[in-house]
């Protein structure tokens, strides 16, 4: 298991030479101990280099920007800053994001200035270049997104040319879909083994993106081009997998639904603590850190899709009856105890548990090594349909595109692993507006606990509403306060105003 990009997790060396910066340094050259010139001299060199960038790729501890929407509350200091309203420059979450994209920035500019002395192949130069690029777009990406206009930094700069000046969000935008077309053409010929990036990823996160920016700006021509890519991509092979709950455990890596994901090595040494984070205190001791909320509960509709504060079938003192699929399988049932194939979990009166990406073979060592998914054909779909139907309206095309994925929900989870049909949602009275709202809500059950679901809030501008809302589970959970229009930008950092003057903080920090 896990045999194809081991040696991403073995290559010490790689580790010393991108060692975290320091706040002061993040856009100069990496102090390393080796002459340049002595390191570029094969293919394996480059590889070993290339490969340190995957220490960047999202990882499971992505999970805790779910906590910053309605749909999960949190115990983690960072999060809790944000959602309580105590956002300000000197936040950790705000400073660990910019230091992070900067150092990745940094390290794929060290790349892409040198990798030419090793004199290799146009085609070998080629799909080493084009992974880190999709790397250095991306940190770009999550810096505009959140900062608003940001140093563009696309070369290694000296010692003297740290105080960049900002540039406009959309320059930053233009440059960052501009690598990842580069980043498509170069890996156009390239094949990867599991976990590296491919066009396909490229084109996943491209879509992605230009979803994001259609949907803040109106822009059909954005949301035109994302519904494109979202549409080669369903064309590329990729499919949905056949068992929802299997897609976020160890038995599901490597499914021909996975577009890219963070391969998490079954290494001696080589572990997280997804698990720990996520199960309640009857599974070894666990610690309940990231727990769904009752918003999330409430999202789920029931079996035909109704809503249920309109279902005719949904019954408040059996929560869990007649609801779509996914909810059993993503959250555990809190007014029951469950023997979850051979591990109890025993509700703790407080806070909802995640079932979704629990493995209950996981050791009593509280060690999981579930690869985290990045991008899944699941979510492509759901960018083509959101992009049309804003464009063109609703259509059966698309409707059938929400059923297959309430269709593939329902396979094996009844009991003992038998299949729970799911009625299709009919067309008939389908609007723009209506099923606007009914691709909302699939995004959110279906991705939910995946990290990406701030982007959607953020976007659709519910960030407002849903987080000047009490956290709920079983009890209250915590006040949260949202600002707007203040804190869907992010103030730049503190150490970051001193260091270079050219910047100005942003509006209301």
């Amino acid at each position: 298991m896990k045999r194809y990009i081991k040696t991403i997790y073995l290559v010490i060396f790689a580790l010393g030479m991108f060692l975290s910066c320091s706040e002061e340094d993040i856009t100069k050259l990496p102090v390393t101990a080796l002459s340049e010139d002595a390191f570029w001299t094969s293919e394996e060199e480059v590889s070993q280099a290339a490969n340190a960038l995957y220490f960047s790729l999202d990882n499971v501890g992505q999970i805790e920007w779910d906590a910053l929407t309605e749909i999960m509350f949190s115990q983690s200091g960072a999060s809790i800053q944000i959602s309580t309203g105590g956002i300000g420059p000197g936040a950790s979450l705000v400073n660990s994001l910019w230091t992070g994209q900067y150092a990745t920035i940094r390290d794929a500019n060290w790349f892409l200035d040198n990798v030419d002395k090793a004199e290799l192949s146009e085609s070998a130069v080629a799909k080493y270049k084009g992974q880190v690029r999709f790397f250095r777009a991306w940190a770009h990406y999550k810096l505009l997104y959140q900062f608003g206009n940001v140093p563009l930094v696309d070369r290694v700069l000296g010692v003297d040319e740290g105080q960049v000046e900002p540039s406009s969000r959309a320059t930053v935008l233009s440059f960052v879909l501009s690598e990842l077309d580069q980043t498509i053409a170069e890996l156009s010929g390239y094949t990867p083994e599991y976990g590296r990036v491919s066009r396909w990823a490229a084109m996943a996160l491209k879509s992605r993106i230009l979803l994001y920016e259609g949907t803040l700006a109106a822009d059909n021509s954005m949301l035109t081009e994302s519904a494109s890519l979202a549409n080669q991509i369903m064309g590329g092979g990729f499919g949905l997998h056949d068992n929802y709950t299997e897609l976020f455990r160890p038995e599901g890596e490597g499914n021909s639904e996975i577009i890219l994901a963070r391969v998490n090595a079954d290494l001696p040494g080589r572990h997280h603590s997804l698990g720990q984070w996520l199960g309640p205190i009857s599974f070894h001791a666990s610690w309940s850190i990231f727990t769904p909320t009752m918003a999330l509960v409430e999202r789920y509709p029931d079996i035909n899709g109704e809503d249920i504060s309109t279902s005719l079938i949904y019954d408040e003192n059996n929560p869990f009856d007649n609801r779509d699929p996914r909810l059993n399988q993503s959250i555990f049932n809190w007014d029951e105890d469950v023997n979850y194939e051979g591990s109890m979990f025993v509700n703790n009166g407080t806070w909802l548990n995640f079932r979704k990406w629990i493995n209950p073979d996981e050791t009593a060592e509280q060690r999981s090594h579930n690869d985290w998914i990045v991008f899944r054909l699941g979510e492509v779909m759901l960018n083509y349909v959101e992009a049309m139907n804003e464009v063109n309206g609703p259509s059966q095309e698309l409707l059938d595109m929400i059923n297959d994925l309430r269709t593939r929900g329902g396979l094996g989870a009844g009991v003992g692993g038998a299949d729970i049909a799911v009625p299709p949602i009919a067309f008939a009275g389908l609007t723009k507006d209506s099923f606007r709202d009914i691709i909302r809500r699939e995004r959110i059950i279906e991705l939910a606990a995946e990290g990406i679901l701030y982007y959607d809030y953020h976007r659709w501008r519910w960030l407002e509403s849903t987080m000047n809302q009490p956290a709920v589970g079983v009890v209250p959970l915590e006040n949260r306060v949202f600002t707007a229009p203040r804190d869907y930008t992010w103030p730049i950092p503190d150490f970051e105003l001193i260091n270079n003057p050219n910047l100005t903080q942003n509006t209301g920090y």
